[in-house]
């Protein structure tokens, strides 16, 4: 299991790319044939790390924008990330 610090900022692996299909969100390594689907909140996490949010500040965003939802936000977003990380779509841009 990853260890996630909210402070980190995240790069996509370029290896990855995103296709909506309906409604459905696709995350695929181009390089093999691995993917995962997105929900919603999975796919804006998405987006927001590819605008060099910090997980705390994608976290702040979300609360701020969905303030119904804030009990399981911080949650949500730690699971996608967690879940980018694990699979090899996002990378921790200290490395």
């Amino acid at each position: 299991m990853v260890t996630m610090e909210f402070f980190q900022k995240f790069l996509l692996n370029p290896e990855f790319a995103v296709e909506k299909f309906d409604t459905e969100i696709l995350l695929y390594a181009m390089s093999n044939t691995t993917g995962v689907y997105l929900n919603e909140t999975a796919y804006l996490v998405w987006q927001l790390c590819a605008q060099e949010q910090t997980g705390e500040e994608i976290i702040d965003l979300l609360e701020e924008r969905y303030p119904l939802q804030k009990a399981t936000i911080r949650k949500d977003v730690c699971a996608a990330l967690t879940s980018f990380v694990e699979c090899g779509a996002l990378i921790d841009s200290s490395d």
